[in-house]
């Protein structure tokens, strides 16, 4: 509950230890006051203070401590307009709900939107200051209505927007039609006999291009001089093999001819036993085993390779999901917030307001099971982006939470139900996508769909209770909690997926490699991407040796035996299109008819 607490922002807090008089031994009482005042030394702010009274003048400090403490600010509320209800009424026949309360945080206006917590967002039609029923000052006049919205003038309630790229018809856009045509008008460079989905993995500036009636010519049997010497410290690769071992010499090889004469069962067995003799999970979580029997250039079709993942090239609107064209992107997201934050409205703070909200179901006003909190809608934070938190990892949870599990998010005063990915914390326009938020790491970034807010603000990740829980109040489990990140669908998400081969034939720097693919076709199909080694060693593919999967490739140092050569493949991610806001009458109304049910 406590890192609950310091995760929402509590203010300043006093702590008294009482019960430490039972105590009989006074290393005892010490050494109980350390401990806790050690804990909530890691759970608390730096402000917070522990006291242990058991006297008069023990209590008298204490009382002196709570009257002179200044109270820490909460930025995240004090940028946002919110109050308590303290009173309500409802027209059932204009389903108009009024509440009345003290202001809190900022100003308020009648243009914006208001949020009830647990039960939705509306609009709001007026706003006035009547009688404040507790002052204590008689003969005070208050100004009455302060403020009343119009259709025109108010913000609208609209979350998401038409794509840009769908028409009614569903035919192509002339935006659509032009990016075709840029597309189609590109000539690149690339090997003789590669498809287009090998062309697209070579890089597009600096290559020459050419004409429709010109022939590309093949990249592996130019003798420019610039070849000559690569700055990775690669030399001509076969000027390397001519010089040190013949591809008869290597097809030679008797491990070489033990793999083109083994079965299927065979090969498996072997790649079993080298992984459990190995450590290559420990070393890398990313690993998978190339498939036997499916082509690796299938399996793999919707990954690619880079040349550096903080470098390489990524067109950030390539192969969109459908719900990314009904996102907003803000730009200039700084500027953005600041206008969002210098509205004012004619309710100052501290004020006794009543404000009148419109489209309010019965049994949003007949719900009476919790206190009933409103807080204002900064301009924009209604529309749907895509959102990123910086989240930490509560200690107190003991298993691994993987990505894309069902959450209930606290973000602020709103809550949702997600299923976020999360990703490791960098700094960037990408980050690698994480499968699983593990015991021992402390901090990632969680991704989802849903409305924007505007930092600073608190998030909190609960395990996703059942109804049943739900209905029984059993306390929530906190996953994580963290801060909200500027909301960016232009962030990459890329998985990694390491494909790992043993060493099966090793002369000075030309290596054999087996078990990374398991016919030809796949080795041609990613001759183009680099290979390194566990060892730091960095290398290419030359060619295809027999028709099994093995190829040749030739690195920048000497190889070892024990080392394992691996290659990267990365994939973009998307995070689920399933954010649901959280309604507390719909969770009553959905277990109030199971309960029918199951009495029928």
């Amino acid at each position: 509950m406590c890192i609950r607490d310091s995760a929402l922002g509590s203010p300043s807090v006093v702590v008294i230890l009482q019960g430490l008089e039972t105590y009989e031994n006074p290393k005892s009482r010490h050494r109980c006051e350390k401990l806790h005042t050690r804990y909530f030394g890691s759970v608390l702010t730096d402000d917070h203070r522990v006291f242990a009274p058991d006297s008069e003048t023990d209590y008298k400090a204490v009382l002196r401590t709570i009257q002179v403490m200044r109270l820490r600010p909460l930025m995240w509320r004090e940028i946002r307009p919110y109050m308590l209800v303290e009173k309500k009424s409802y027209d059932a026949e204009a389903a108009k709900l009024t509440i009345s309360g003290y202001l809190r945080g900022s100003s308020i206006t009648a243009r914006g939107l208001i949020h009830l917590t647990n039960h939705g967002t509306y609009q709001m039609e007026s706003i006035a200051c009547y009688e404040d029923p507790n002052s204590i000052r008689h003969g005070v006049e208050y100004p009455g209505v302060l403020e009343v919205s119009t259709t025109e003038n108010r913000d609208t309630l609209e979350a998401t927007k038409p794509s840009d790229t769908i028409e009614e018809d569903n035919m192509a856009t002339e935006a659509d039609v032009v990016h075709e045509e840029m597309v189609a008008a590109k000539r690149v460079n690339v090997p003789e006999g590669a498809s287009e989905y090998q062309a697209a993995w070579y890089e597009v500036d600096g290559s020459p291009v050419y004409e429709d009636d010109m022939v590309v010519e093949d990249m592996r049997g130019k003798g420019d001089a610039e070849d000559d010497e690569e700055p990775d410290g690669f030399a001509d690769f076969d000027a390397v093999s001519r010089k040190t071992i013949t591809d008869i010499e290597l097809m030679k090889a008797s491990d070489v001819l033990r793999v083109e004469r083994m079965t299927d069962l065979e090969k498996e067995e072997e790649i079993r036993q080298l992984r459990e003799a190995g450590e290559e999970e420990k070393w890398n979580s990313d690993m998978l085993d190339t498939p036997i029997h499916f082509p690796a250039r299938q399996r793999f079709s919707k990954y690619r390779g880079m040349k550096s993942f903080q470098t390489g090239k990524w067109d950030v609107e390539e192969n969109l999901p459908l719900e990314y064209g009904h996102v907003f992107k803000l730009q200039g997201f700084k500027a953005i917030r600041d206008v969002a934050l210098s509205r004012v409205g004619p309710a100052g703070v501290g004020m006794y307001v009543t404000i009148t909200i419109l489209d309010v179901t019965p049994a949003v006003a007949a719900c009476e099971s919790s206190v009933l909190l409103a807080s204002g809608l900064l301009p924009h934070e209604q529309r749907w982006s895509v959102l990123h938190f910086h989240m930490q990892r509560n200690a107190e949870m003991d298993m691994p939470v993987k990505s894309k599990t069902p959450m209930l998010a606290h973000v602020g005063f709103r809550k949702f139900y997600c299923s976020p990915v999360y990703a490791d914390a960098t700094v960037g326009d990408r980050t690698k996508f994480s499968r699983f938020f593990h015991e021992d790491e402390k901090f990632k970034i969680a991704t989802m769909f849903g409305p924007i807010s505007y930092n600073p603000c608190p998030v909190l990740f609960f395990k996703a209770p059942s109804l049943e829980e739900q209905a029984e109040g059993t306390p929530l489990m906190l996953s994580s909690f963290g801060g909200v990140l500027p909301p960016n669908p232009d962030l990459l998400l890329l998985k990694r997926t390491v494909l790992s081969g043993r060493i099966s034939v090793i002369y000075k720097k030309v290596v054999v490699v087996k078990f990374m693919f398991f016919n030809d076709d796949d080795v041609r199909w990613f001759q183009p991407i680099d290979l390194y080694t566990k060892l730091g060693r960095r290398g290419k593919i030359t060619k295809a040796v027999g028709s099994k999967g093995l190829f040749k490739c030739v690195f920048n140092d000497i190889v070892m035996q024990h080392d394992v050569v691996c290659m990267d493949l990365y994939k973009r991610v998307f995070p689920k299109w399933n954010t649901v806001p959280y309604c507390q009458t719909e969770i009553m109304a959905t277990s109030g008819v199971e309960e029918l049910e199951d009495d029928g």
